[in-house]
């Protein structure tokens, strides 16, 4: 009998039967299954289809955004900013972009990045797309170079892209002047280049520049091409007059190079690129050969060197030989309690052959003392019985510049020169224009000596007075016209009362013809009685004949 607290078991449950039968995939799970594999196939084609991460950094993020702003080559969207974050030091933005895929081999060291703004500049305008837009980051891709995942942005657009075609060179100058990176390089006036970057020299002694030379008018720079800075106005007055140049009004603004190949270089070959040029300052600099090798000289003056400038040139006839080094005081070899002006001089042998050596060159230091001996031959000795010598002339009467003239002067003192001085030294002559000076200024003394402004002040005060007489003059004009008027009246009455008296009809003419008459006949009986006087002289003291 069951315990009155446990529950009743009915006797007519039956036995659980065991299903020892195998079973197929419960269809159940293939929705959740199917639903991983379109999860997991989206994962992986999201995955293969992004493109690599790469890191640009700048120096500013102006216009940059992270989600908005947009990486394009050829105005073609291929990446986006996804964020925008600072170095550790705060020095240099970081900006963080995906590329679409495919991108990684373009990806390299010499790939570019830049932010593309809206810019103004002397020659362009760029990037006013951007203004209603936004910028934007352009790429330059290249395949050449390692794969790179980091990259530094330019913080300007590259003058030059990669795919022009060209030749880039390089140029030396003493000064950078008005040039900029994107001048203009000119060939006959047409824009045929652009500068690309400058620098200082390693020694910083002068400043390195680089440009480029677009496809076909490359192949005009060959070795013997001259560079000249075409940038501004160059105004230059001259013995030959007022020379105005003007590239273009571009290069006023901005700067600019030309260059041309002179006749005697067409034949030199074609430069190759990185190929180093001199640029001159001016287009007549760049016409005079360039000039490797000078020999310093010393002169002496006397008299003042005003109107000379260090860059002056040093002539023999019209013919430029050298140019004025620099200009001090030194101790004149004669006295030397006295100082005078001494001028420092580079000639230049290779302006003229008749000043070189025609033997074989030798070595520098032999060039030179070959040199400088064939100079002292024409100063000492009586060459076609001539000395050379040195003297000061004026360039141009309006500006008052001096030159360094060099001729022969058959009147010259003989001198010796001395050779233990550390230049040569080439005798000089005084400016002819000093003597014309010192006349003047003769002539000048005389006049004060002689009391010229004593002179000049009795002149003042006679021009005063005669003013003054001629002014009291005009005042009483009228009235002694009145007078003089009545008296030629009377005058005129005089003469014709008088011509009325001594006309026949009047009382004087009247008598006076009587006069005449009675004298008339005076004569002819005195000229009766000497003609018998001639006849008989005894009348005079026996009387006239026939008379008791």
């Amino acid at each position: 009998m069951a315990a009155p607290d446990e529950p009743a078991i009915p006797e007519n449950i039956s036995e659980a039967v065991v299903d020892t039968e195998k079973k197929g995939f419960p269809v159940v799970w293939l929705l959740p299954l199917v639903a991983v594999l379109i999860g997991g196939w989206l994962i992986f084609k999201t995955i293969s289809e992004k493109g690599p991460e790469i890191v640009v950094s700048f120096k500013t993020a102006d216009g940059i955004e992270a989600g908005k702003t947009k990486i394009k080559y050829r105005d073609v969207t291929i990446g986006l900013v996804e964020n925008v974050t600072f170095t550790e030091d705060l020095s240099d933005v970081l900006v963080t972009v995906t590329m679409e895929a495919g991108a990684n081999r373009y990806l390299t060291g010499n790939t570019r990045f830049w932010v593309v703004r809206p810019r103004f500049g002397a020659r362009e305008v760029s990037g006013l797309g951007t203004l209603l837009s936004g910028a934007y980051i352009a790429m330059e891709p290249s395949e050449q170079g390692q794969h790179s995942e980091k990259f530094v942005g330019l913080e300007s657009p590259p003058v030059i892209l990669a795919d022009k075609q060209g030749t880039s060179y390089r140029l030396h100058t003493k000064k950078l002047g008005s040039l900029s990176i994107g001048s203009p390089i000119y060939f006959r006036q047409f824009d045929v280049g652009e500068i690309t970057e400058y620098r200082l020299s390693d020694d910083h002694s002068q400043v390195e520049i680089g440009f480029f030379i677009e496809s076909p008018h490359d192949q005009y720079i060959q070795e013997g091409t001259t560079f000249w800075n075409a940038g501004g106005i160059s105004l230059s007055m001259s013995s030959a007059g007022v020379k105005l140049e003007m590239e273009s009004l571009v290069s006023v603004i901005s700067g600019g190079i030309a260059f041309e190949t002179l006749p005697e270089f067409a034949d030199s070959p074609r430069a190759k690129a990185d190929t180093l040029f001199a640029l001159y300052d001016n287009h007549q600099e760049s016409l005079e050969r360039p000039i490797t090798v000078t020999y310093t000289f010393v002169l002496r003056f006397n008299g003042s060197v005003r109107g000379l400038n260090v860059g002056a040139p040093v002539e023999y006839r019209g013919i430029r030989l050298g140019t004025v080094k620099g200009i001090e005081l030194g101790l004149d070899p004669n006295r030397q309690d006295v100082t005078v002006p001494v001028v420092l001089i580079d000639l230049e042998p290779q302006r003229l052959a008749a000043f070189r050596d025609i033997d074989s060159p030798g070595t520098e230091q032999q060039d030179q003392q070959k040199f400088e001996e064939h100079m002292v031959k024409l100063i000492e000795e009586d060459v076609r019985d001539k000395g050379m010598r040195a003297r000061l002339l004026p360039g141009n009467l309006l500006t008052g510049q001096l030159y360094v003239d060099l001729d022969y002067f058959p009147d010259a003192q003989p001198v010796k020169l001395d050779r233990q001085s550390e230049y040569p030294e080439i005798p000089t002559l005084p400016n002819p224009l000093a003597g014309l000076l010192a006349g003047f200024n003769k002539v000048l003394d005389k006049l004060e000596a002689a009391r010229l402004e004593e002179t000049m002040d009795n002149l003042n005060t006679l021009l005063i007075s005669s003013d003054q007489l001629v002014s009291t003059l005009g005042q009483n004009a009228p009235a002694m016209a009145v007078e003089l008027q009545a008296t030629l009246k009377e005058a005129h009455a005089a003469l014709a009362s008088l011509k009325a008296s001594t006309s026949t009809d009047g009382e004087i003419g009247n008598e006076l013809y009587n006069a005449l008459t009675e004298i008339s006949a005076a004569a002819r009986s005195i000229r009766v009685m000497s003609e018998y006087l001639e006849r008989h002289p005894e009348a005079l003291l026996k009387g006239k004949a026939g008379n008791p």
